[in-house]
């Protein structure tokens, strides 16, 4: 678990303007490093939050949405729901919020679009601007498509949310993706060793003009005034079937591997990673910057370019293969989808004093929720993604919560765990946390 979330925080990419937050703690991640759009939360500001549980209502059998959403979600989950059923319309799309269920750290609410006069919804729907009134940072991710009727189903995060109790909110789609198109292990027609026996051109970029920077040497890079990068446009490489964008240079600079490329700019949300693997199947992933280049060819702000960069100390070009994962959507789909609803809250939540010490802050309390278990505490967080939390249920089953979002400010810590599906809060004999019981 440990491994593979951090590979997922390797991939982390922060624009331009969180830069500065970024010095504060706050930080953003994505599961693939994007070249334009930062919509996945790890860490971000903490919030006073009173959040809602809700139960499934009296009237909910008679609403065939509603129904149609307890078909796609397990059993368990739709006795969390409270049936909502508001729609919009707009450009030839419907949208519907169905469905809501929330809790003091976050809310979920489940929503369907469908074409009425097209086939701009798939499988591969992504909402590219969004807002959820009261909460703070989101992420989205389709859970249903039905070929049959052309209905995605999408489910939405809110965290770190306040003051929702018994409250109208909002939730707005102005834009999003479809039609994306995958190209993994897509292999790069280069001889590495012969390259680096080169000395390519390079030139400086100040790291404040930069638009984007991710992965393991982001901290490294984030710190320097400036650095130096690879001259771009001094070759022309595409890859098999990719059009969005070409390689445009690849070079050594201080024993660092990099290799530059050029998006055309035609897509709104291509991105993408390269990385290199052994034969094993063991990965190790590259950092980025993106920036652009003015008239007089000097680097400065934009996101034409990214230089992909590997720390080459580990890798053998002899015995491993640079391959890149990137991914383009055909369809850019702008409209105005807009919702009000009322939530409504019951109490179903535990609270357990909790003292533990984890180093860089110290725990004090624990809540528990059908939707997860919440860690509270005082210091500055910089690694809980060592922090292990399992569930032991009194039928002798385990469920481990390999999730978790990070709220921290001011020295105050929460970490949410969330499991794949609600737990039983009634069910659950203890918690371990970090090979710490606590029995209910």
């Amino acid at each position: 678990m440990n491994n593979k979330i951090q590979q997922e925080l390797d991939r982390i990419e922060i624009p331009k303007e969180l830069r500065e937050r970024s010095k504060l703690g706050i930080k953003i991640a994505k599961y693939e490093l994007p070249k334009r759009k930062y919509k996945k939360a790890i860490i971000i500001p903490l919030v006073a939050s009173i959040f809602l549980v809700f139960s499934v209502g009296v009237g909910a059998a008679s609403i065939p949405s509603f129904n149609n959403l307890i078909s796609i979600v397990s059993p368990k989950i739709a006795l969390l729901l409270h049936p909502i059923e508001n729609t919009s319309e707009d450009a030839g799309i419907r949208m519907e919020v169905v469905a809501a269920m929330n809790d003091d750290e976050m809310a979920v609410i489940y929503v369907t679009m469908k074409d009425l006069t097209g086939n701009r919804i798939d499988e591969t729907l992504d909402l590219y601007d969004y807002s959820f009134t009261g909460a703070h940072m989101f992420n989205s991710q389709i859970v249903d498509y039905d070929e049959l009727t052309g209905t995605a189903t999408l489910r939405i995060q809110g965290n770190g949310s306040n003051n929702l109790n018994d409250k109208k909110v909002n939730f707005h789609i102005d834009s999003f993706l479809s039609h994306k198109q995958i190209f993994d292990e897509v292999k790069v027609p280069a001889n590495l060793v012969e390259i680096k026996n080169k000395i390519p051109e390079t030139m400086r970029l100040d790291m404040t003009h930069i638009s984007g920077v991710g992965g393991k040497l982001m901290d490294e890079l984030i710190e320097q005034e400036t650095i130096q990068i690879l001259k771009p446009d001094k070759m022309t490489l595409f890859l098999p079937k990719i059009e969005f964008f070409h390689v445009s240079n690849i070079g050594f600079i201080d024993n660092r591997l990099h290799v530059q490329v050029k998006w055309t700019g035609d897509d709104m949300d291509s991105h993408g990673y390269f990385y290199f693997i052994d034969n094993s199947g063991n990965k190790t992933n590259s950092s980025s910057i993106s920036f652009g280049i003015d008239e007089l060819g000097n680097a400065t702000y934009g996101n034409e370019y990214t230089d992909f960069i590997f720390d080459i100390d580990h890798v053998n070009l002899n015995e491993q293969t640079l391959l890149g994962h990137f991914v383009s959507n055909g369809n850019y789909t702008v409209g105005n989808w807009n919702t009000t609803f009322k939530v409504q809250s019951v109490d179903e939540e535990k609270h357990v004093v909790f003292n533990k010490d984890f180093g860089t802050w110290k725990a004090n309390r624990i809540s528990i929720s059908p939707l997860g278990v919440t860690i509270d505490g005082n210091g500055e967080i910089n690694n809980s993604s060592q922090i292990e939390v399992i569930a032991k249920m009194n039928d002798g089953s385990v469920k481990i919560l390999d999730s978790f979002f990070i709220f921290s400010e001011n020295k105050k810590v929460k970490v949410k765990f969330i499991p794949s599906l609600p737990l039983d809060i009634s069910k659950i004999e203890s918690l371990d946390i970090d090979g710490t019981k606590i029995d209910f």
